[in-house]
């Protein structure tokens, strides 16, 4: 006979051994793997086997676990319940019995039998499911040769059982010949392992399916808000809007994590926050803002290296230790920053993802994060690209100043407010004096850098409603909006305007560049009053221009347009 390793402890408490603590380990086997092969079993199909070879053999089968739990049995004989386990001294030969058999056990190879003090005979083997020792096998209470009914009789009197009814019990208790307890015990044995084994490999099918299914469902819904955010980007919709349907779908797929969407301002180089919608107010003013740096936090460090800086937990971070008492203030304890970068390497800002306790992002959200990114820089660069291309469209590009198409549309407004209020406004037709000099004594570059200020010069004079416009060469245009309500009061105003303008023009212009050498030029300035009843904007700009031209001729420095 064969042997397995064992120790089993039975309650000697419990009169029903299929309910009792029987608490044992195996040295070889930790409980988690036991018990994780063991719960993808088809209880079911095994008690059915269990219960029919009990009908066909008339022997008790039960499957118990390392842990001493009862996995799956059939009816325990009747003898056993009804008598032996009933009686104080019946009850410790087979507690004895028991014991015996886990300790001659330990001492066999495949399996061990032992005779009961009480006259019956039990065997256990191991069962081994995927080479894993997680189970033992139990069959009890059976005869291998005909019982003396004489031991029984004398048995039942000692214990004070009624004799009729125990020998009935004994009767019952089937006899099977000492060769065929191998052959049954591999049997039953087989059984139950190609069922657990079964059952397994259904379990991870079924596993494996379910986790497709999942992938399949995660994916379908990435791919639905990868489209959605394309849909959004095509169709000319604006950055705050797409930055924060992009957070919110992440958000929505991955609960735990809390985004944030930071642009990089390139004139005062720092990242303002654009989308953060689940983050607390108070930590997004706080950061809003920030100076990108070496050791910024995670976002401002992504920014500034352009490199991913992840963070496992805020409060031994080396990046966020000046941040630790707005970070215990938010409740946040983990951020993994990816830096948003053009096809050319460009960093546009960073992408941040917080949660409130630490931890790392796992290898599959760690992939994702460049895909938002992507799906954040296509966004930004569309905004840019449809900025640049609107910024061509309707403003000059040397001065930044609007160009003619806007200061047509900019014209219509002022009549149309000018309308609407019955005020006057007024129209500075400006041409520059002096100008071709500088073109052809210091070169277009300096010529350039002349309108420039110019530019400058008028922009700071003219309040933020009105419109300074550049309509090519060295003319310029200015529309003033809502003087006053009385024409010669309007007038006056633009008047003085006009004059600050001039004296404006007439201060020397400085260039670096040409060591330091300066150049006077003036502007002639036409004006035009202009209410929006009684007036179209072509002729109020023909009729200012004139103005201009009689400014010039006449070397005055305002002139205005008189009707005749």
């Amino acid at each position: 006979m064969g042997k397995f390793k064992a120790d089993i402890k039975f309650d000697v408490q419990n009169l029903n051994p299929l309910l009792a603590s029987w608490q044992f380990s195996a040295s070889n086997q930790a409980p988690d793997a036991q018990q994780s092969v063991l719960k993808t079993l088809d209880l079911n199909l095994l008690n059915s086997i269990f219960e029919n070879f009990q009908k066909a053999l008339g022997v008790s089968i039960a499957l118990i676990d390392l842990h001493g739990k009862v996995v799956s049995s059939s009816n325990w004989q009747r003898v056993c319940m009804q008598f032996h386990r009933q009686h104080p001294a019946s009850l410790k030969n087979c507690i004895n019995s028991d014991t015996t058999l886990a300790n001659e056990a330990i001492k066999q190879q495949d399996y061990a039998t032992y005779a009961c003090l009480n006259g019956l005979i039990d065997c256990a083997a191991p069962v081994k499911i995927l080479n894993k020792h997680v189970a033992n096998l139990y069959i009890g209470q059976f005869f291998i040769k005909k019982p003396d009914l004489n031991f029984f009789k004398q048995q039942a009197k000692a214990l004070s059982f009624d004799e009729d009814s125990y020998l009935k019990a004994i009767a019952e208790v089937p006899i099977i010949p000492e060769s065929k307890i191998e052959a049954m015990m591999k049997l039953i044995a087989f059984l139950a392992e190609q069922v657990a084994e079964l059952s397994h490999s259904n379990y991870k099918a079924d596993r494996m399916l379910q986790i497709v299914e999942q992938q399949v469902k995660n994916r379908t819904h990435e791919l639905e808000m990868q489209n959605q955010i394309l849909s959004m980007i095509s169709h000319g919709s604006a950055l705050s809007d797409v930055l924060i349907q992009l957070v919110r779908q992440i958000e929505a797929q991955y609960p735990e994590i809390l985004c944030s969407v930071m642009l990089l301002d390139e004139a005062e180089y720092c990242l303002r926050v654009a989308a953060a919608p689940s983050l607390p107010q108070a930590f997004n003013d706080a950061i809003d803002g920030l100076t990108p740096g070496p050791d910024v936090g995670s976002c401002g460090s992504a920014a500034y290296s352009g490199q991913a800086v992840i963070a496992e937990d805020l409060l031994q971070h080396p990046h966020w230790q000046t941040y630790r008492e707005l970070v215990l203030l938010n409740e946040l304890r983990a951020c993994w920053s990816i830096p948003i970068k053009n096809a050319q390497g460009k960093v546009l800002g960073a992408f941040g993802f917080y949660q409130k306790e630490p931890g790392l992002p796992s290898a599959e959200f760690s992939s994702k994060m460049s895909i938002f990114s992507n799906l954040a820089e296509l966004a930004i660069s569309r905004s840019l690209s449809a900025a640049h291309i609107h910024k061509m469209a309707f403003y000059d590009h040397l001065t930044g100043l609007a160009n003619r198409r806007l200061l047509d549309d900019r014209l219509q407004l002022a009549f149309k407010q000018s309308k609407r209020s019955n005020s006057f406004g007024a129209l500075l037709f400006i041409d520059l004096n002096h100008f071709k000099p500088v073109n052809d004594r210091f070169g277009h570059k300096v010529g350039d850098l002349l309108l420039i200020e110019v530019a400058n010069r008028l922009t700071n004079q003219v309040r933020e409603v009105d419109t300074v416009a550049r309509l090519g060469g060295d003319e310029f245009v200015i529309v003033l909006c809502d003087l006053d309500c009385d024409a010669d009061k309007a007038k006056t105003l633009a008047q003085q305007l006009a004059e600050k303008i001039s004296a404006a023009l007439a201060q020397p212009h400085v260039f670096t560049e040409t060591l330091a050498m300066e150049h006077y030029c003036t502007g002639s300035i036409g004006a035009n009053l202009f209410h929006g009843a009684l007036h179209n904007s072509s002729d109020v700009l023909r009729q200012a221009d004139m103005a201009m031209y009689q400014a010039k001729q006449q070397a005055k420095a305002i002139s205005w347009f008189e009707s005749r």
